[in-house]
């Protein structure tokens, strides 16, 4: 999910994963793959995952490239995220003014709205 810290010309990334209705992941960092590699040494293995077509997730030996299932619980999480942190909404005036805002702000929701693992 796209949004920018302090000027929209400074790129972030907000990269989810969302494994069941349960567990969700997240991490913060540019659209590359060393910030996707930092992102997936972070969550737990999968026997599948499944991805859109971008480029750095071709790294996957288990990877599935699909429109539906999984990718629309990532969909409606972004969707959620955007609902509950004014700072992702689109065609508003809020901002991040700083990562570790952001990085807060995320937090928050994932406590509060207990979409954290369980483990």
């Amino acid at each position: 999910m796209w949004t920018y810290v302090g000027k929209k010309d400074n790129d972030v990334w907000i990269w989810t994963g969302v494994f069941d209705k349960n567990t969700r992941f997240f991490e913060i960092g540019k659209r590359d793959e060393e910030s996707f590699w930092r992102f997936y040494n972070k969550i737990p293995i999968a026997e599948e995952f499944e991805t859109d077509g971008y480029r750095v997730y071709e790294g996957l030996d288990n990877r599935k490239i699909r429109k539906y299932g999984y990718t629309n619980w990532n969909e409606g999480l972004h969707s959620f995220l955007r609902s509950k942190i004014a700072m992702l909404k689109r065609k508003t005036k809020t901002y991040a003014k700083s990562l570790r805002a952001l990085y807060r702000a995320l937090a928050l929701v994932f406590i509060r709205w207990n979409l954290l693992p369980a483990w």
